[in-house]
């Protein structure tokens, strides 16, 4: 089958894009693959049998027509778009044949993450009203609207739309997206741990809506004897907090692994939350400020808190109990072994390219 991916920038940072190239390998196996993007970082590498196409198109949405992107897609008998938020694009590259992955708010949302300026979810679809109270000025409002409102519209005409959680799947339905179906990415396991680790860690986007600082005044709050490290990129504070920096998947797999616990704060409402997964999968606990796509795992292995208080309790709880610490973890474990198969993962894809 021949299978043109098409993205906005093929890259190891973040999340999303670490799924799409988890993908792209494991699909290269089975089938002819074309990758576009609008970007490469210089440390991507692809499978040898990947052809690779650089079509900045995606990103702008300018001379499209001229670029390479139509006859890519009128080549290839299936197309899984994943990061493209250009309208134009997803017009263009959008119908039957193709499946979108839909791997955060910008498709539902114009405002912060499905949150409202109290920090209560938003559970309304959006309209002018109800985006008035985070957007209050009338045309940028307008504006971010028009341009959500068309994503949603171009995806509507795939073949098939993929979320990674049920709460982006609910957000979608009540906009009318029909149906969703929600394959959850793939995580590999790390080996059993036979004891608590030593230090508590942070790791993803240092941004405002991620919420570190909350966990950085938790960790001072409960003052315990060991030490936090905080992983990832960006403005926030750290204090006392160790500076990782940002960590490739390898190394910060390793810092999972030595972590006593994962702290997972949040504004927002996570579309899925992958860090805290990929903390249970190395038998590590996470304690988590529990929002949107996160309830899909955080049931097992998973202190739930409400802010800084209860995470500072559960940090000097965990502290102290480190044996409640190691057999949350194994729970986590056991759980994203049964939930997060690479290899039901991929059966799912596949069957989906299957029936395009």
């Amino acid at each position: 089958m021949r299978l043109l991916y098409i993205t906005d920038r093929l890259s190891y940072r973040g999340g999303a894009p670490h799924h799409l190239l988890d993908l792209i390998h494991q699909v290269a196996d089975e089938h002819e693959l074309t990758v576009a993007a609008a970007d490469r970082d210089s440390d991507v590498e692809l499978p040898r049998t990947v052809r690779f196409v650089r079509c900045r198109a995606i990103r702008s949405g300018r001379e499209l027509e001229e670029s390479a992107l139509p006859a890519l897609v009128e080549a290839a008998d299936g197309v899984h778009l994943q990061n493209v938020m250009q309208p134009a694009v997803l017009s263009v590259v959008t119908g039957p044949k193709t499946i979108v992955t839909v791997q955060d708010h910008r498709v539902f949302c114009p405002g912060p993450g499905k949150t409202l300026p109290s920090g209560q979810a938003c559970d309304d679809p959006m309209g002018p009203a109800v985006c008035g109270v985070c957007i209050s000025d009338e045309a940028e409002r307008a504006e971010r609207l028009a341009l959500t409102s068309a994503r949603l519209e171009a995806i509507k005409q795939a073949g098939r739309v993929v979320v990674l959680s049920h709460y982006m799947a609910g957000a979608l339905h009540q906009l009318g997206v029909h149906p969703v179906e929600v394959i959850p990415p793939p995580v590999p396991l790390g080996p059993q741990r036979t004891a608590a680790g030593e230090g508590f860690l942070v790791a993803g986007r240092l941004v405002h809506h991620k919420g570190t600082d909350i966990a950085v005044e938790a960790f001072r709050v409960a003052s315990p004897s060991s030490s936090l490290s905080v992983a990832g990129l960006g403005p926030v504070e750290l204090g006392n907090a160790q500076a990782l920096g940002w960590l490739d998947r390898p190394t910060l797999r390793a810092h999972l692994a030595q972590a006593r616990a994962l702290l997972f704060p949040a504004r927002w409402q996570e579309p899925f939350g992958i860090v805290g997964v990929e903390a249970l999968a190395m038998g590590t606990p996470v304690v988590a400020m529990v929002r949107g796509g996160m309830v899909d795992w955080a049931d097992v292995g998973t202190l739930a808190v409400s802010g800084v208080d209860e995470m500072a309790a559960s940090i000097s709880y965990l502290q102290h109990h480190p044996e409640e610490a190691l057999s949350l973890g194994r729970e986590g474990q056991l759980a994203v072994a049964k939930r997060f198969s690479p290899r039901d993962h991929f059966r799912r894809v596949l069957a989906l390219y299957q029936g395009l």
